[in-house]
């Protein structure tokens, strides 16, 4: 009897594989050249059918395809690509598929003048004409890839190019500002700035110390402080054992490599840009170009992604950084598409539920999207139930259905911040407490921020040491289980006394009767930005006056969870996080909960 507990598809389905020999029996490599003479390298697959078909395309800035070394390189090389599955399926299906470098990156010439920038979005556009053209192609193609690559798929579709029939975009931003770099406002420094140091590496064709880099993250995700003490010496030895093992991208026969790589150490250094942002709308110069982070969000350019008429399916993880959010908003935006929420990390390798271990992922996520595009491109019925949107319930191991997200709840529950207490009913009299900001407090290694450069178990293993140093409110034993689907949220009425500026970090969490918690969801919002238009721009923005009381007032990031009978809600509060954002403030915060200031966290229940 399967377990119940795990992510299993609900409809049961299984995609074909071939073996990998077979798959790599059939690429080719090219470059494409586009208008402005930049050659763009690809890798194309085509299976052994006797008829045209659909292609699928993946265009990545972590490059296309590494070329090993023997006599181990190859084996090394296949258990990093962490596509080749998808591909292999895809291909066993029927399909095409196409890999592409993106200009400024791999074995493609240019430079990257910032992500998603327009020369890229257009050459995605020239990369489709040419598929087109070719004598295998059936003339409809769909784009697909997780994180960078499902960012690439969404923007192809400013093009309005007519092959491009269906995309997904799978664990990937829609908002580049609230989604990643700056959720609630607040910087997620250790993403950009390790997202900086990772993508210079692949630009200077050093994936074996970029590896190396990633390796150790999961060695401190294990192994904590000890692994950050070994890392000086450790990394460089991984980096000279990689490098005996992987040569580099996979280079297109007769081009000048050292010449398309040394174009890119002109692109845009991510972290630097993001330490002169704070509003939305704050301008700079990106090589050559003025613009702002909506430059490159999709959510900007969604009118053109609606108008080009393209088939979309909203694909993330409950513990996938904010790209649950992320997805939720985009199925929001581009009405009557796909949306599917699983219980996973980011890429969707691994499974997370409360109180079990972290478990290799069920859900077969190529069979899923072979039969989304196999239906939209290919005209084949639709394999699913006919609902819109899919989404894992955690804590009672279950895949729900809907028609729109979210679900509507049986009730909008209130609980109110007492004494320590979560209480339904509203404060009668005076009360606050007061908590001296620790700039230190943070979420540890294993939280879903970290997991967005390496596969990391986002399950938040000691939650109960770290609320020690928080501000923490439970509600009483639950009498009967309490399902949480959508948006929780809090309502705070705060104060900082030494301050004009500070930020707020909301966990939601389960506490069980032997005292364990476990992490539920979270939110942030900083003060600045505490606008209830939420626009994040400088004309929205205000400092806070020392001691004065303010509404801090955020939605969580959205989840699916059952509580037990006899757990207990809680809410733990900090002020900072030093394990993945900047720090605002170091201050003395005031939490009101009295009758005319009365702080509140509202669940929706189902």
């Amino acid at each position: 009897m399967r377990d119940r507990r795990r992510d299993h598809h609900w409809a049961d389905l299984r995609a074909a594989r071939v073996p990998h020999a077979d798959a790599e029996a059939l690429r080719r490599c090219h470059h494409v050249v586009m208008r402005d003479g930049v050659p763009i390298a690809i890798d194309v697959y085509v299976p052994r059918a006797p008829a045209p078909v659909a292609t699928i395309l993946r265009q990545t800035r972590y490059f296309r395809s590494i070329a090993p070394r023997p006599p181990f390189g190859r084996r090394v090389v296949r258990a990093i690509d962490h596509n080749a599955s998808m591909r292999r399926a895809f291909l066993a299906a029927g399909f095409a598929w196409v890999d592409v470098d993106v200009r400024g990156s791999g074995a493609s010439g240019g430079t990257q003048r910032f992500s998603w920038n327009p020369d890229e979005v257009r050459d995605g556009a020239e990369i489709v004409d040419w598929i087109v053209r070719q004598p295998w192609s059936s003339g409809k193609v769909g784009s697909l890839g997780i994180s960078y690559d499902g960012t690439s798929a969404e923007m192809l579709l400013v093009n309005r190019h007519p092959a491009v029939r269906a995309i997904a975009p799978l664990f990937a931003l829609f908002d580049a500002y609230t989604d990643i770099a700056f959720p609630g406002g607040a910087h997620l420094a250790w993403f950009t700035s390790r997202w900086q140091r990772f993508n210079a590496l692949l630009d200077r064709n050093a994936p074996h110390e970029a590896f190396a880099q990633v390796a150790m993250m999961l060695a401190e995700a294990q192994w904590g402080a000890a692994a950050a003490r070994i890392a000086p010496r450790a990394v460089p030895a991984l980096s000279w054992l990689l490098g005996r093992i992987l040569d580099g991208v996979r280079p297109v026969d007769g081009a000048d490599l050292a010449a398309l790589v040394a174009a890119h150490a002109g692109n845009a250094p991510v972290h630097d840009h993001a330490l002169r942002v704070t509003h939305r709308d704050d301008r700079q110069s990106f090589g050559g170009l003025e613009g702002t982070i909506d430059s490159f969000s999709p959510h900007a350019f969604a009118a053109d992604t609606r108008a080009s008429g393209a088939a979309i399916y909203s694909y993330s993880g409950w513990r996938d950084g904010a790209y649950a959010q992320a997805a939720i908003a985009r199925h929001r935006a581009l009405a009557g598409h796909r949306l599917t929420l699983g219980p996973w990390t980011h890429g969707g390798r691994l499974c997370i539920e409360p109180f079990a271990p972290t478990a290799a992922v069920g859900f077969d996520h190529a069979a899923e999207l072979i039969a989304f595009f196999a239906q939209h491109l290919r005209g084949e019925p639709d394999r699913g139930d006919r609902k819109p949107v899919h989404y894992f319930t955690m804590g009672e191991g279950r895949w729900k259905a809907a028609d729109a997200w979210p679900p509507p709840p049986r009730e909008t529950r209130t609980l109110f911040l007492a004494d320590g207490r979560l209480d339904g009913a509203a404060p009668a009299g005076e009360g606050r407490d007061r908590y001296r900001v620790d700039p230190s407090t943070g979420t540890g290694p294993r939280s879903r921020w970290r997991g967005m450069i390496a596969p990391i178990a986002a399950d938040y293993p000691d939650r109960a040491r770290r609320d020690a140093r928080l501000l923490v409110y439970d509600s009483a034993p639950l009498s009967a289980p309490t399902e949480v689907t959508g948006h929780p949220a809090v309502s705070l009425q705060v104060a900082w006394l030494d301050a004009t500026d500070g930020v707020v970090f909301a966990y939601l969490e389960d506490v069980a009767p032997d005292g364990r918690v476990a992490h539920v969801t979270e939110g942030v919002l900083r003060a600045l930005h505490r606008s209830p238009a939420r626009t994040f721009c400088r004309a929205d923005a205000a400092l806070v006056e020392p001691g004065a009381i303010v509404e801090l007032a955020f939605e969580l990031l959205p989840v699916s969870y059952r509580f037990d009978a006899g757990h207990r809600v809680r809410l733990a509060l900090a002020g900072a996080d030093a394990d993945a954002f900047a720090p605002v403030a170091a201050s003395t915060l005031e939490v009101h909960r009295s009758r005319a200031h009365a702080s509140r966290l509202i669940l929706p229940v189902m």
